[in-house]
């Protein structure tokens, strides 16, 4: 394992703002009671053919999780609006349904501790499915990597994963490319989201009916992290009380609102 060599802080993120560091060829970040399941999730979708998650590479002698580093960048607040370009929309709609795919035979341990529990994070909607898979959950910008012709090439942060019914990690992940919110958007970048939802659920050949239940689940997702999150502010964290400052309760009450408006428009194609 690397040793010896500088550590440079990463940039992106908010629960490990300042813990995650490049040493050479690698990547080492803070542990979790999931993190070991996580490196086994990691481990089956290598084997299953997905070339752009970080392969496992064990722990070092401070107890950090070592993966191997992706090389490319991703982008962070304000997005710049190449950001926003469709193809890019669309290679990550068809990273996260590869990765779905690839879920489907995962067998997780009969220990396997994923992320927190669905009262600290997750609505519990997102739990009732019928053939629950483990997915991302954290689909954002910040966990795509990009390389310079500017196409995704990796998906990082596996901190959140769990089983989940896949239509919740669409809606997570879609809420961001959308996006429905405008709290880390440039003030020139002008969108037609609903556009932007209907190509990301044509990436997944979704119904009608799963767009309705993608909508529905954002709105329960955005309800939820609302409390969430100001609860994350209270107990200390400073990146997220940094979110409040900014004005995200408003920016999120507004997206809900805005997502009830246009539920119709976005579920009609």
């Amino acid at each position: 394992m690397t040793s010896g060599q500088d550590e440079v802080v990463l940039k992106g993120g908010r629960a490990n703002t300042g813990r995650v560091v490049r040493i050479g060829d690698e990547v080492a970040r803070p542990t979790y009671p999931q993190t070991t399941s996580v490196e086994h999730f990691l481990q089956h979708l290598i084997a299953a053919g997905i070339g752009f998650v970080p392969a496992p590479l064990g722990f070092d002698e401070q107890g950090r999780q070592r993966l191997r580093y992706l090389e490319g960048t991703a982008p962070t607040p304000p997005y710049p609006p190449w950001a926003f370009d469709e193809k890019l929309l669309v290679e990550v709609a068809s990273f996260q349904r590869q990765m779905h795919e690839a879920a489907r035979s995962y067998e997780q341990p009969s220990d396997a501790t994923w992320a927190v529990s669905a009262g600290d994070y997750f609505p519990i909607e997102s739990l009732r499915c019928e053939s629950p898979i483990v997915c991302h959950n954290d689909l954002g910008m910040t966990n795509i990597i990009m390389n310079e012709a500017r196409h995704a090439v990796g998906v990082i942060d596996f901190d959140y994963c769990r089983p989940v019914d896949p239509l919740f990690d669409i809606a997570v992940a879609i809420r961001h490319w959308a996006p429905f919110g405008d709290l880390d958007l440039a003030d020139d970048v002008q969108l037609d989201r609903v556009r932007r939802f209907g190509l990301f659920c044509d990436a997944h050949n979704l119904s009608r009916n799963e767009r309705r239940r993608v909508v529905d689940l954002a709105t329960s997702f955005l309800e939820h992290a609302r409390h969430n999150i100001k609860a994350l502010a209270a107990g200390g964290n400073t990146a997220f009380r940094t979110l409040l400052n900014n004005g995200y309760e408003a920016t999120n009450a507004a997206t809900v609102t805005w997502l009830i408006d246009h539920q119709e428009r976005l579920t009609s194609t």
